[in-house]
């Protein structure tokens, strides 16, 4: 090689060691522009407090709770904010150990009894609980509250088994939402939930399907479990997360609808619609919904009552039964002679054949709204959706007032 070729080789290699170097340059410039952007757009979102829905996580083989200390900014129906307890409840901060001159009732159900939509002090648990100790100056009160949005009554008792029970409570209550309880119920009805189930067996015996849960758990790799730990602490990457799972949903609901309409009579309500619970005529699926309910309740009345507690089924309400134009344009829409009363009758019925203690709010809470004009679900000018402060009020003072009379509480007088 003469000096001439070397000189060529020296100068091309000079030349690609630079173009090489610019790469990088430009790559870390790249990088940093991006690693900039995210952090002024995590700071966007902090200032601006941009709603994200409130972070879950499975507790190995027990079932979901919130993220212990989790923030929460509630702006989709209603308002809240605050932060999960260290037990990750949306509830006050509560120990397992329970004084000797405490009362502690244990409230389950979903996210009526969660109450995201008002101020954690505005809840009914919580006023019932404010109820309970202005009336007694010898007992002190706690009404602990383990709702959380989207649980069945497989999900309440699966929850009350693996954390309740170690509050030792002295009464339980069920609070039982009939406008989507049942439908949750059903593994086949319920198609979009991580949940607990419980089929009947040939023997006409409950056996628990923990089944999509133990997927789930299965599925929750190393990678996957550092994402929801970063993700409880950027607000960008659990609103991108939000947005897909909500993206994920809309295709499940627009998938289910097209599907639930074939070759049914009524095609304008499709098998899966919440409102199926107040046809007179059940389809099938919704039958079995109903049955296997009524043993769960049953199962779980026994429960509570092996670990020394007492139980009370409280069925709540539904703003097409409490408000009667809500239930008016239901009708109409459908077409549908939709019979508001069902879910309550069946469950009323049940309760008293099996010497369950049953109360239910649903037809107070209407007699409030027609003698008063007071709506109890809804916030601003919208009356549908979940109870408002007045609904969880009237709520607290109905439970307040049946637990005295019927003497299960120890109240002075």
């Amino acid at each position: 090689m003469n000096l001439q070729q070397e000189g060529q080789l020296s100068a091309r290699s000079s030349s690609e060691d630079s173009e090489g170097k610019t790469l990088a340059k430009n790559l870390s410039l790249a990088i940093l522009a991006l690693v900039i952007a995210l952090v002024i757009l995590e700071a966007a979102f902090a200032l601006s407090e941009v709603h994200t829905s409130p972070d879950a996580r499975l507790v190995a083989n027990k079932g979901f709770t919130y993220i212990p200390h989790a923030y929460y900014r509630h702006t989709k129906e209603g308002y809240s904010e605050g932060r999960f307890n260290s037990h990750g409840f949306r509830d006050y901060e509560r120990t397992f150990e329970k004084a000797s001159d405490v009362f502690r009732i244990l409230v389950l159900g979903d996210s009526y009894v969660e109450a995201l939509q008002v101020r954690l002090e505005d809840s009914f648990t919580a006023q019932l609980e404010k109820l309970l100790n202005a009336k007694s100056s010898t007992v002190r009160f706690e009404v602990l509250s383990l709702g959380h949005s989207g649980f069945g009554t497989a999900d309440e008792y699966v929850r009350y088994m693996n954390f309740g029970v170690d509050y030792h409570p002295d009464l339980v209550i069920l609070a039982f939402l009939t406008g989507n309880d049942f439908r949750n119920n059903s593994r086949m009805l319920n198609r979009e939930g991580i949940n607990f189930y419980y089929v009947l067996d040939n023997h006409h015996k409950l056996v628990l399907d923990r089944s999509l849960i133990d997927e789930y758990q299965d599925s929750l790799t190393l990678p996957k479990r550092l994402f929801q730990v970063i993700k409880t602490h950027s607000r960008l990457l659990a609103l991108i997360s939000e947005r897909m799972y909500l993206l994920k949903l809309q295709r499940s609901e627009a998938a289910k609808g097209k599907s639930g309409t074939e070759g049914r009579q009524n095609q304008s309500l499709n098998l899966f619609s919440d409102l199926n619970i107040y046809r007179t005529d059940l389809p099938p699926e919704w039958k079995e919904a109903v049955e296997i309910t009524r043993e769960i309740i049953v199962k779980f009345k026994q429960s509570v009552e092996q670990h020394g507690s007492r139980f009370l089924l409280l069925t709540l309400s539904n703003a097409e039964q409490v408000h009667p134009e809500v239930g008016a344009e239901l009708k109409n829409n459908y077409k549908i002679d939709f019979d508001f009363d069902q879910p309550d009758r069946l469950l009323e019925e049940f309760a008293r054949q099996h010497q369950v203690p049953f109360l239910k709010l649903m037809p107070d809470l209407r007699r409030h709204h027609l003698q008063t004009g007071e709506f109890l679900h809804g916030f601003g000018s919208r009356h549908q959706g979940h109870w408002n402060q007045i609904g969880h009020r009237r709520a607290a003072q109905l439970t307040f007032q049946f637990l005295k009379d019927q003497h299960l509480l120890p109240l002075e007088g």
